[in-house]
């Protein structure tokens, strides 16, 4: 069950931060992670400052998500499906800073079933699993990947969130919330 509540006030996302929210994040990574949201939002005929529709702990949300201007001629360069995926790192690894206050510590390995393990203010980890849809409704990925990350029985907070481009919309959501 959804809520829609006013007690979540809007979240602007600059992804701009990226790097200052999480500093263990290498700077060139975060530049192209960066850049590849851009282009995935740009591709789609979004401009920085497009609004975006949030589900945070299954509470439905507005803010508006930001990004530096992108240079879209030489978007044929890149990989289709990496620009939708490194772009949902960037978009939703800042979500989970604004929203959770949340920082990287490393990058999961495949075999643990999470793209990030992450920390909040008291050092308690939380692994997240990522995934973006360039076009299309994010609530069928949302739920595969909250069974995907709750097979980590190595971290005890799991969650997951998935990013949508065509219709701005980002989700996070524990294996709790599913």
């Amino acid at each position: 069950m959804r809520l829609h509540s006013d007690k979540i006030a809007s979240v602007d996302i600059d992804l701009n931060q990226l790097r200052e929210m999480h500093p263990e994040l290498a700077t060139d990574r975060a530049l192209s992670m960066v850049g590849q949201a851009a282009m995935a939002l740009e591709r789609n005929g979004h401009a920085p400052g497009v609004r975006v529709s949030l589900e945070l702990e299954q509470v439905l949300s507005n803010g508006s998500l930001s990004w530096p201007h992108v240079d879209m001629s030489k978007i044929d360069q890149h990989d289709h499906n990496r620009i939708t995926e490194d772009g949902a790192e960037a978009v939703a690894l800042a979500l989970a800073h604004r929203h959770r206050a949340w920082r990287i510590v490393r990058r999961m390995q495949r075999r643990e079933r999470a793209d990030w393990l992450l920390e909040d203010a008291r050092g308690n980890e939380i692994a997240l699993e990522v995934s973006g849809v360039d076009r299309g409704n994010i609530s069928g990925r949302l739920f595969e990947k909250l069974k995907q990350v709750a097979k980590n029985a190595d971290i005890d907070q799991r969650w997951a969130s998935v990013v949508g481009f065509e219709e701005p919309a980002v989700a996070l959501r524990s294996i709790g919330g599913y």
